[in-house]
């Protein structure tokens, strides 16, 4: 039987798609299958959820050589890069991308246009059911002054995925990569040269069938807009205090967590305002058994010594309810090509984490995301008792987590040649 499992892997690889879709499902029959839990996670987390990625769709697509240009008429003021004004999400670009669907005809040519609000029908599914899908991504202007994007690729093959969990219809990520390089050319005036600003990249999918009912619409809206935005940090890194949530929980088995849909984000907007009002800056995200998922919308990460006393940096299990990071995927690599300690994708439960703190076992824990980075953590509240978690003051973070705040941001402005990032 083993053997037998062992071909069938083999051959599954050959399908990353289907493993990255499929992964939590599969390893739960594998150990029915009497397999090792060790066994079963060194198998199947032993490459990226992007790897070889499928941008193609069997379904006709819009196609980027199709795409036509209407240059505003009204330039929009551009504000100052100064950190204290251009803020996430404050200022949109001149233009913007629109491409719409429909069951019977398709999808239209692509668009870019001049940036205007949408006349949208009072009963359009995305206004009542959430039945609608975006990204994050960010592109950067080097020293040189082009432009570049940072694994867009990745994000392409994640709204993939989310459209199919909503039913919303296929495209080509490829095309529409190059739909938004196509924007980021037009727009590239607002992309900022200054070390530490970019241009955030929003592209959304939303159902615009004029009817009420829950079903899979029969129209829809694919746009992407661009925001300037300055550093997340403007004077350095600061590590933030986490909360445990255990009365409230962002994602459940079977749901719909590791996409990148509306409906995730919405029901947290309550709890972090709580957790705020009594001096926490964000949610540590659990299942009632005490199953570490995220922090706030960022992938979670812990550096430790294991009980043997050998380094480890552990991160939760893609399980189906913790969204795929394109940061959380990229610091695994740069992580595991270092050599320097054992890089764990695993189970992780609270308990472990305020073990390995009260033990001093802890060397430091972040978070990651598009967004912020990476976000070191200074302490974690839970059952009523702060724990301080170790880092550096002269750096705001931990050494690591600092070293590889590094090598990120000078692989996103091109300083670090490297395969992530596409010149425009």
């Amino acid at each position: 039987m083993k053997i037998l499992i062992a071909q069938l892997l083999n051959q599954l690889v050959l399908s990353q798609c289907v493993i990255a879709q499929y992964r939590y499902q599969i390893i739960q029959i594998f150990i029915l299958r009497s397999m090792s839990v060790s066994k079963v996670q060194k198998l199947f987390f032993r490459f990226s959820y992007y790897k070889n990625l499928d941008l193609t769709s069997p379904y006709p697509s819009f196609q980027a050589r199709d795409m036509t240009t209407t240059h505003t008429m009204h330039y929009i003021t551009k504000p100052p890069c100064d950190p204290k004004i251009m803020t996430f999400g404050a200022f949109h670009t001149d233009h913007m991308l629109e491409i719409d669907w429909t069951e019977k005809m398709g999808w239209s040519r692509p668009q870019i246009i001049p940036f205007k609000s949408f006349s949208i029908h009072p009963f359009a599914a995305c206004l009542h059911y959430a039945i609608e899908c975006f990204e994050g991504a960010k592109a950067y202007k080097g020293p040189n002054k082009t432009i570049r994007t940072f694994r867009l690729d990745c994000n392409m093959y994640r709204m993939k995925q989310s459209a199919k969990r909503l039913s919303l219809p296929d495209f080509d990520g490829a095309e529409l990569q190059k739909c938004i390089e196509g924007l980021l050319k037009v727009d590239q005036d607002w992309i900022p040269d200054r070390p530490g600003f970019s241009c955030y990249i929003r592209p959304t999918i939303i159902a615009t069938e004029e009817a009420l009912g829950v079903r899979a619409s029969s129209r829809a809206k694919l746009f992407v807009v661009l925001c300037p935005v300055g550093p997340y940090f403007p004077s350095g890194l600061k590590p933030v205090r986490v909360f445990c949530n255990t009365t409230t929980i962002r994602s459940a088995p079977g749901g719909v967590g590791g996409y990148k849909v509306a409906g995730n984000y919405a029901p947290t907007v309550m709890p972090l305002k709580e957790v705020q009002q009594i001096g926490f800056h964000q949610n540590l995200w659990m299942l009632p058994d005490g199953l570490v998922q995220e922090m706030g919308v960022c992938n979670l990460f812990f550096f430790w010594k294991n009980k043997q006393g050998e380094r480890e940096l552990v991160t939760p299990q893609l399980d189906g309810t913790i969204l795929p990071g394109i940061v959380r995927d990229s610091l695994l690599e740069l992580t595991r090509d270092m050599k320097q300690f054992k890089v764990i994708e695993k189970k992780v439960y609270i308990q472990e984490v305020i073990e390995a703190i009260s033990e001093g076992r802890m060397i430091e824990m972040f978070g990651s995301g598009t967004a912020v980075s990476i976000q070191p953590i200074e302490a974690i509240g839970y059952n009523d008792k702060i724990y301080e978690v170790k880092y550096d003051p002269k750096l705001n973070a931990g050494e690591l987590s600092h070293q590889l705040f590094d090598m990120i941001t000078e692989i996103q402005t091109g300083n670090k040649p490297h395969k992530w990032i596409n010149v425009v």
